[in-house]
């Protein structure tokens, strides 16, 4: 699932800069980035040589660290999943361009410098991009990463033959050009005010560069076995063992960027749930683990000083929401037919009513104070602890009696069996449905709540628990969300680090995956043209103000509509023992943005 709290996010930055060029915006100050590489000189070129071409034996006595992971990743190449424990592996062992660090600022990783138009890498309209690479760059297995590479990246990403999970952003860009190894000249057919989030790689945003000497010509990549298991690697690790169910070996990546990572090794062993997690940290035989939930931060703090408890709050929120597919899909002015889903969704989630019933009859505050230890609340939009968020929204308090008569009004009656009943599209229906999400054990207990929220207003509510490598599925690999093969699901998602990294991909029409367009992450199935106008607006200027004006009618929008039934703000929360010393990191790099700094005492 996955983070600078509270901040103007890095976007920003870059957006008035490029107006600056424009003379249309006060310029912000630049983020502090590296002083840009000048090219090798043909001499330094010759020079240029792989420091090894296997990833570094473990030595004895070697720096070791042991993570357990209760999600067991289903790939490892980013444009082919949705689960952020594969995202956290790929930042261990494929990078991106650039990268967002430990204060919120986006800096370059493969590439020299960020992109201003002060060093001339954004054009004055905003339609260029040029990027530069650092000089001597090397896969794991010693042959060069250069431009082709990014250019590659993208010609895959757009590839028919593919399925990828999105391709938002990277549909704008009309050309790349490579006038040598170390540029990268990138043309939008129109403004894209979040180009930051394109060939970079961060928890939320997944754009690591693919290797074009062991891809080229292949296609169906996200049945290939390297999306699985990469068998090179540009970052500081490299994966050399993986046993399923058990765990994955990783060691260091000699031709790293930034040289040998500071530990020998890293181990990760997959786990049942938390509770196990824990279990090995006391023990000693786990290092550290990556999302305890809020509720388990009495238990970790009480452990100090042996365990030490991090908990990093951000702008991740737990969300439940409806199947509004249509078979039918939406027909537009035009007589376009947009949006169409392999399966009609829950027919009386269709009325507004009962959305908004649904939403009254939770008691979330209550899973939230009594849940995860009152250490988090319920938002009113998608953008919580953020500067983007509308701030004149106002989350729906519990209210069981409105909800009861919302139902009433939209002719569901209590049957002898106290499950509402009536009619929709002229068929008749029980208020009984099911909702999937996960096995951790926060979403069992949340779902537990609900259901008994929901049978005091008639409605069944059935939670369907089931492991997270099931779950998140793709449509290729038969996931029930992209299928549209459920009725209600709920998940841990959010939109940074520019306010719109993934919000086409969750509500645009274009998006609603389905048999003739299998590419795309709109799990809702949602498919209004309105939402899609609105969206539009808030990418179609880099001024920050006027982007903030059309997200708060995007937000207000959702809102009104009763579209996601927001539970609560998600933080991170890590327990690690006192001998394993991570670097610093922030939501929105996560702790595994700079792995070559860890180390042990």
């Amino acid at each position: 699932m996955n983070r600078k709290l509270f901040a103007l996010l890095a976007v920003l930055i870059l957006a008035s800069v490029v107006l600056s060029a424009c003379g249309s915006a006060t310029p912000t100050e630049a983020p502090a980035t590296a002083a840009p590489t000048e090219a090798p000189t043909a001499a330094g070129a010759a020079a240029c040589k792989p420091a090894g071409t296997e990833p570094i034996a473990f030595p004895a006595g070697g720096k070791s660290v042991t993570g357990a992971w209760s999600q067991e990743p289903d790939n490892i190449v980013p444009y082919y999943t949705q689960m952020s424990y594969a995202i956290w592996i790929t930042q261990l062992t494929l990078v991106g361009l650039g990268e967002w660090d430990d204060k919120g600022a986006f800096v370059p990783e493969l590439a020299a410098d960020v992109p201003t138009a002060d060093n001339g890498g954004v054009s004055a309209d905003g339609l260029t991009i040029t990027w530069k690479l650092k000089p001597c760059l090397f896969w794991s297995d010693g042959e060069p990463l250069t431009s082709a590479d990014v250019k590659f990246t993208w010609q895959s990403i757009m590839d028919p033959k593919n399925v990828p999970l999105s391709r938002v952003g990277y549909d704008k860009i009309a050309s790349i050009d490579t006038p040598d190894d170390q540029t990268v000249v990138i043309k939008f057919s129109e403004l894209y005010p979040g180009w930051q989030t394109l060939f970079t790689q961060g928890p939320n945003n997944s754009g690591a560069i693919l290797p074009k000497h062991v891809l080229d010509g292949k296609t169906g990549l996200e049945k290939d076995p390297f999306t699985h298991q990469p068998t090179v690697f540009s970052g500081p690790f490299a994966i050399t063992e993986w046993v399923a169910g058990d765990h994955m070996t990783l060691l260091p990546n000699p031709n790293f960027y930034k040289g040998r990572a500071k530990l020998d090794q890293v181990q990760i062993k997959f786990v049942p749930d938390p509770e196990t997690a824990l279990a090995g940290l006391k023990t000693g035989d786990i290092d550290w683990y990556p999302d305890f939930s809020e509720s388990d931060i009495p238990t970790i703090k009480a452990l100090e000083p042996n365990i030490h408890l991090l908990v990093k709050p951000g702008f991740d929120f737990e969300h439940y929401f409806f199947n509004l597919g249509t078979t039918a899909g939406v027909t537009l002015p035009d007589g376009t037919v947009v949006g169409k889903s392999d399966v009609d969704g829950f027919c009386p989630f269709k009325d507004i009513r009962v959305r908004k019933a649904i939403t009254l009859g939770i008691n979330r505050q209550a899973i939230a104070d009594t849940l995860l230890n009152g250490a988090t609340k319920v938002p009113a939009t998608q953008w919580p602890n953020s500067t983007w968020t509308n701030a004149s929204l106002t989350p729906d308090a519990y209210d069981p009696t409105t909800a009861a008569a919302l139902l009433d009004e939209a002719g569901y009656k209590v049957g002898a069996d106290g499950i509402r009943a009536g009619t929709c599209d002229g068929k008749p229906v029980k208020l009984s449905f099911n909702f999937e999400t996960t096995n951790k054990q926060i979403r069992v207990d949340a779902a537990l709540a609900a259901q008994s929220d929901l049978k005091k207003i008639g409605i069944e509510f059935k939670p369907i628990h089931t492991p997270a490598g099931t779950f998140f599925a793709s449509y290729t690999d038969g996931g029930n969300m992209p299928l549209g093969k459920f009725d209600m699901a709920g998940y841990t998602t959010g939109f940074y680090p520019d306010p719109m990294t993934g919000v086409l991909d969750s509500y645009s029409c274009s998006a609603v995956p389905s048999k003739d367009s299998p590419s795309g992450t709109n799990n809702y199935h949602i498919c209004d043209p309105k939402l899609d106008d609105l969206m539009k607006a808030v990418n179609a200027s880099v001024d920050p103000a006027v982007r903030k004006t059309a997200l708060d009618a995007v937000q207000k929008y959702i809102f009104d509509q009763y579209y996601v039934v927001m539970m609560y703000v998600r933080a991170n929360v890590y327990g690690y023992v006192d001998r394993f010393v991570p670097a610093s990191f922030s939501f929105t790099s996560n702790m595994n943005w700079n792995a070559e700094d860890w180390t042990v005492k």
